[in-house]
This record gives C-alpha cells, sequence and structure tokens, in this order.
C-alpha cells in the first residue's frame, strides 16, 4: 500500500516531507520565506505525534529534527516558534535547548515529540551527519497520544 501524504492518519505511517536532494539542515531563520506555512501538518487532536526518517544513499546518515509552531496573528519574523521544554524555576531562557529527535537513522525507530495539539507543525530538520553522497529523504510521521487521552497515566 502506498504512503498517503501531507496528514496523519491513525494506523498509518505518513510522508510528511519529502525531497530527492542531499539532506541539509533547514534554516534556523525562522520566517515564512524559509519555512512554508502550507507545509506545516495538522496535528489537532493529538498531544505527541511520531517521527521517522527514510534516507536513500550515505553512509549512515542522520537527521535530528524539532516541531516548529505556527501563529498566523504574529508578524513574519515571529509566526514560527519552538517549545522550550523543562524550565526550572531560575533558569534562563538562554540555557534551555528545545524539544528535538535524537538522531534519527533511516527506518530505524520514530521518536515521539510533544506538539499540543497545535493546528499547524512544521517538523524542521536541525541537524544531519554523514549526508554528502545522499539522494533522497523523507520524514515520516505516525499519530502519537491523543490529546486529553489519560489512560497512560493511570495507576496500573
Amino acid at each position: 500500500m502506498a504512503r498517503k501524504s501531507g496528514a496523519l492518519y491513525v494506523g498509518e505511517t505518513t510522508i510528511l516531507r519529502a525531497a530527492t536532494a542531499v539532506i541539509a539542515a533547514d534554516s534556523a531563520t525562522l520566517t515564512d520565506a524559509n519555512i512554508a506555512p502550507s507545509s506545516a501538518v495538522d496535528c489537532s487532536g493529538y498531544d505527541t505525534i511520531l517521527l521517522g526518517v527514510e534516507i536513500t544513499g550515505g553512509s549512515s546518515p542522520t537527521m535530528t529534527l524539532e516541531a516548529l509552531f505556527y501563529d498566523p496573528n504574529a508578524a513574519d519574523g515571529s509566526r514560527w516558534s519552538r517549545i522550550l521544554l523543562g524550565a526550572a524555576p531560575g533558569v534562563t531562557l538562554g540555557s534551555l535547548a528545545a524539544e528535538t529527535t535524537p538522531a534519527l537513522a533511516s527506518n530505524s525507530q520514530f521518536a515521539e515529540l510533544r506538539v499540543f495539539g497545535h493546528s499547524k507543525v512544521f517538523p524542521r530538520i536541525t541537524a544531519v551527519t554523514n549526508s554528502g553522497s545522499t539522494t533522497a529523504w523523507a520524514i515520516l510521521g505516525r499519530p502519537g497520544r491523543i490529546r486529553g487521552d489519560r489512560s497512560l497515566n493511570r495507576a496500573l
């Protein structure tokens, strides 16, 4: 069965982004010119999503991903944001990092990222390794935890 693309479907793996090119990290300048809002994935109804990758070519290439969140009411340059998690009292934002996946290798694992039911989420490539001879890549998505689902928190 062919994979669907562009949205999340329960019980299916979806291609969220793909290219026939060498893998490269996405721009760190978070503007609409660098990250098209039309490339965002609707994560409404999910607290988390699962992300994996497929990579063609290279010698053990990997990708690290983060979730960016879109605010259509903000000015360009402020519309895309990341969430810094785990801020302890007295810790400044400069010392925190955005939540990212571990380095993901082709078809080896899916990593869970929190999306908080946001309607426009972009899976941004933050880092790559061994990408020089890669020829194609895809970011894969699966639904994670359903928003408001507390079944994982109940006592066993």
